[in-house]
C-alpha cells in the first residue's frame, strides 16, 4: 500500500535532513572561501539569513497552529543560499528581509516542506533586488588586503563586476586564473568556480542534484554564449559562465527536488529552457544577476514539463506495444 506524502520523493529510506544536510555542507568552503578575501563579514551574512529563515518558519508555523519542520533542514537552507547570493557589502538586514519573504511569503502559506510552487531562496533574493538594487549589487575590490568593516562600509573601495561589464557590452579585464579562483567583484557564492564544481559532484555523488538538468542548463548557456556573445574577449564564454550568479544556480537552485520536474525528458526541458531565460534576461534585463528571475519562471513550467514529457512517453510506449 502506497503513504501519500509530500515531495520531495526519494527512492532511498533516509531522513529528510540527508538532502538539507549536504547542500548546507556544500556551502560552507564556498562561504570559507568568500571569508579569505573579505574576511567574517560573508559568514554573518549567511548566518543571518539562516537564523531568520528558520525563526520566520517557527513564527509561521505557530501561527497556523501546527509544529514546525526545522530538523529536516529546508529552511537552513534556504536562509543559507539567501546569504551567498548577497554582495559582502551588502547591510545585514537585506538578507533577513529576503530570508523573512522567502519563508513568510513563498514557503509556509503553502503548506511547507514540499508543496512550495517556487523556490523560496530564489524569491527571496528576486525581492531583494526588486527592493534594494543598488545595496545587492554593489561588491567590494577583492585586492584590498583589509578586510571588510562590520558596520560602516562607507570608505571600502568597490568594483564593477565582470556581470556588469559584460552586460554593458564591455571586455571584461579579468584574466582566466581569476574567474577559476574567484578572485574578483561578485556574490558570495560567485567566489571560486573550483569550489562549485566540486559541489556540483559532490551533490550529484548523493544524488541530491541531477545531470539531468544541470548538464543541459551548463552547456546551452555556454552555447548561446558563443553564438551571441557579449564581449569581443576569446575567453567570452568562460568569462560568461564564471561570472554572476549562473553556475550558483545551476548547481543549488534549478535542481532543488520539490521545484524540479520527476521525468527525465522534462528534466532535459528544463534544463534548457532555464538556460535560455537566463541569458536572456543577461541580455535584455535590468539587472547584472537576473538568475534567480529565471529560476522562478522555469519553476511555473515544470509542472506542464511533466504532464507533458508522460504523455509523450505514454504514446511512445503504447505505439511499441502495437
Amino acid at each position: 500500500m502506497l503513504k501519500p506524502s509530500a515531495s520531495p520523493h526519494l527512492r532511498r529510506i533516509e531522513r529528510p535532513f540527508y538532502q538539507a544536510g549536504g547542500v548546507l555542507l556544500c556551502l560552507v568552503p564556498l562561504t570559507a572561501f568568500s571569508c579569505l578575501y573579505y574576511g567574517v563579514r560573508p559568514l554573518l551574512l549567511v548566518l543571518i539569513g539562516m537564523i531568520t529563515a528558520m525563526l520566520t518558519e517557527v513564527f509561521c508555523a505557530a501561527f497556523a497552529r501546527r509544529r514546525p519542520t526545522l530538523n529536516d533542514g529546508t529552511s537552513a537552507v534556504t536562509g543559507a543560499l539567501i546569504g551567498c547570493m548577497m554582495s559582502p557589502l551588502t547591510p545585514f538586514w537585506v538578507p533577513a528581509m529576503g530570508a523573512l519573504f522567502a519563508i513568510g511569503v513563498v514557503k509556509m502559506p503553502f503548506g511547507g516542506t514540499g508543496r512550495n510552487v517556487f523556490n523560496p531562496a530564489a524569491a527571496g533574493v528576486a525581492f531583494c533586488a526588486l527592493c534594494f538594487p543598488t545595496r545587492l549589487f554593489t561588491y567590494p575590490d577583492p585586492a584590498q588586503i583589509a578586510p571588510l568593516p562590520l558596520t560602516d562600509t562607507s570608505s571600502v573601495v568597490t568594483a564593477l563586476s565582470p556581470a556588469a561589464q559584460l552586460s554593458h557590452n564591455a571586455t571584461a579585464s579579468i584574466d582566466w586564473l581569476s574567474l577559476i579562483t574567484g578572485n574578483f567583484a561578485g556574490p558570495i557564492g560567485s567566489a571560486g568556480v573550483i569550489v562549485l564544481l566540486a559541489c556540483a559532484l559532490y551533490l550529484w555523488m548523493r544524488r541530491s542534484s541531477s545531470l539531468l538538468i544541470f548538464t543541459p542548463y551548463l552547456t546551452t548557456c555556454a552555447l548561446l554564449a558563443w553564438i551571441f556573445p557579449r564581449s569581443p574577449s576569446p575567453d567570452a564564454v568562460l568569462t560568461e559562465l564564471c561570472t554572476g550568479l549562473l553556475l550558483f544556480t545551476g548547481v543549488f537552485l534549478l535542481c532543488d527536488p520539490v521545484t524540479a520536474p520527476r521525468h527525465w525528458l522534462a528534466r532535459v526541458c528544463y534544463g534548457v529552457i532555464a538556460a535560455v531565460l537566463v541569458m536572456v534576461l543577461r541580455h535584455f534585463g535590468r539587472f547584472e544577476c537576473c538568475e534567480f528571475f529565471a529560476v522562478l519562471l522555469v519553476n511555473a513550467l515544470a509542472p506542464m514539463l511533466d504532464r507533458t514529457c508522460w504523455r509523450i512517453a505514454d504514446t511512445v510506449s503504447e505505439v511499441m506495444n502495437r
